[in-house]
Formats: C-alpha cells, sequence, structure tokens
C-alpha cells in the first residue's frame, strides 16, 4: 500500500465537521459521521450503535494533544 493510499483511507475515516462538543472523548465513526461517543474506548466499543468495522477516534482538546497507550 503506497502512502497515498493509507492517506486516503485515512481520510475517509475521519469524521466530519465539529468535534468540539466530543473533546477528551473517543468517537465511533462510520462514513465519517460520528456514530456514537464515551470516555472509555471499550465502552464505546461495546455500544449496541457500534459495529465491528467502525472507527474509534480519539478527540483531543484545543488547547492539547492526545495521547494514547
Amino acid at each position: 500500500m503506497t502512502t497515498v493510499e493509507i492517506d486516503q483511507v485515512q481520510a475517509a475515516v475521519m469524521p466530519h465537521g465539529d468535534l468540539a462538543p466530543y473533546a477528551g472523548q473517543w468517537v465511533a465513526v462510520r462514513d465519517g459521521q460520528v456514530i456514537a461517543h464515551d470516555v472509555d474506548p471499550v465502552r464505546l466499543r461495546e455500544h449496541p450503535d457500534v459495529q465491528p468495522d467502525d472507527a474509534l477516534v480519539p478527540v483531543a482538546y484545543p488547547d492539547r494533544g492526545v495521547f494514547v497507550l
């Protein structure tokens, strides 16, 4: 897979719109739309609206970065 193809896949997964309401949380994304959100990614994955192939994306606070272990 080329870097261009990777960029295209990542762009398709990233949510569209304002994510400020979800700062400090994880969002489940399908087709660029936020499906569900939670501060705990494990609970988010277990949410009934989240499908196994939905992307889970951390949303940073505007003045801070994201730190994922």
